[in-house]
C-alpha cells in the first residue's frame, strides 16, 4: 500500500474521533510489553507538538494507546517504523514501553507480528 494511503487511515478531525471508542484506550502503566492489533490512529487533539496516538487491542483483552512523536517520523523511540506512513490499521504488533521520569508511558519498540 502506498504511504499516502496509510495516512488516509489516520483520524484527523474531532468528528472522526467521536465515531470511534477512543476513550476505551488507556496509556499503559509501568514498564512492559504487549501484543495487539492496531485499531486506530489519530493525531493528538490538543498537542502543539506533532503527536500520533496509536490504539491497540491487546491479546490480553486490554485496550492501549501509545504516542509516536515527530522526533523520528512518528516512530517508537528505538524503531524506524513510521506509524504514520509505514503501517496499516488491522496489523498486529509487539510493543514495548517504559515509564518516563514524569510518569508517562514512553513507547520504546514495535515489531510486526506476521
Amino acid at each position: 500500500m502506498e504511504k499516502n494511503r496509510n495516512r488516509d487511515e489516520i483520524i484527523t478531525t474531532a468528528e472522526g474521533r467521536e465515531l470511534v471508542p477512543l476513550n476505551d484506550y488507556i496509556f499503559p502503566s509501568g514498564e512492559g510489553e504487549f501484543v495487539g492489533i492496531l485499531r486506530y490512529r489519530t493525531w493528538h487533539p490538543k498537542s502543539r507538538v506533532p503527536c500520533l496516538w496509536c490504539c491497540f487491542d491487546a491479546d490480553d483483552g486490554q485496550k492501549y494507546k501509545l504516542s509516536a512523536w515527530w522526533d523520528k517520523n512518528y516512530c517508537p523511540a528505538k524503531s524506524n517504523i513510521s506509524f504514520a506512513d509505514d503501517v496499516q490499521n488491522g496489523t498486529k504488533w509487539r510493543c514495548a514501553f517504559t515509564k518516563t521520569k514524569k510518569g508517562y508511558a514512553s513507547w520504546i519498540t514495535a515489531e510486526a507480528i506476521v
